[in-house]
């Protein structure tokens, strides 16, 4: 009787493990994009993000304002990094789209990113979310505003959320706090 119930718990485990990945039917993975509201106002800092799952390993400069895309289960870490303390020739390698080659890791470039005197945002940015299919969503964008960045803080602040249809309507619903985006009522 105990082997059954211990094989049915590890069959369970095993069960779940397994299907965290698993589609379901009728449900999509949208991947957020970031759009930074107010981006050029902040023209001595470097902004980059860095992976929640993986640190500096999957760095990507933020170079118009925008950011999205990467592992679902994953999330953004949003930096500033004053341009004067960065060295533009070290980082020129960084290829935003994919992780530090081993050539690029090799060359300290990861652990040259985690030493900068950087700051992080005080904001939670995961990669996307998972809505119905009904809804007929095409594609979402999160809409931030820096509303502090010194010496010592950077906050930033989620502002509204634009979701595009695939009629090619896009709403745009408010946002506050640290939510997430969610979707207007399907009509």
């Amino acid at each position: 009787m105990y082997r059954m119930i211990i094989f049915i718990l590890v069959i369970g485990l095993l069960f779940s493990t397994a299907s965290a990945d698993v589609a379901v039917e009728g449900v999509s993975t949208y991947f957020y994009q970031y759009a930074i509201s107010n981006f050029e106002e902040f023209k001595d800092y470097i902004f980059l993000t860095s992976s929640a799952i993986w640190g500096w390993e999957y760095p990507f400069i933020i170079q118009d304002g925008t950011f999205g895309g990467g592992y679902k289960l994953d999330g953004f870490v949003l930096h500033a990094i004053p341009s004067a303390d960065i060295d533009p020739d070290t980082i020129a390698d960084i290829n935003a789209g994919d992780a530090l080659t081993d050539e690029t890791r090799d060359s300290g470039v990861s652990s040259y990113l985690a030493s900068l005197p950087f700051l992080t945002a005080n904001i939670s940015l995961p990669k996307g979310a998972f809505f119905e299919d009904d809804l007929e969503i095409e594609n979402v964008t999160v809409v931030l505003n820096i509303t502090a960045l010194n010496e010592t803080s950077f906050d930033v602040k989620k502002d509204a959320a634009l979701f595009g249809y695939r009629d090619g309507t896009v709403i745009q619903v408010p946002m506050s706090g640290d939510d997430e985006p969610v979707p207007p009522a399907a009509s």
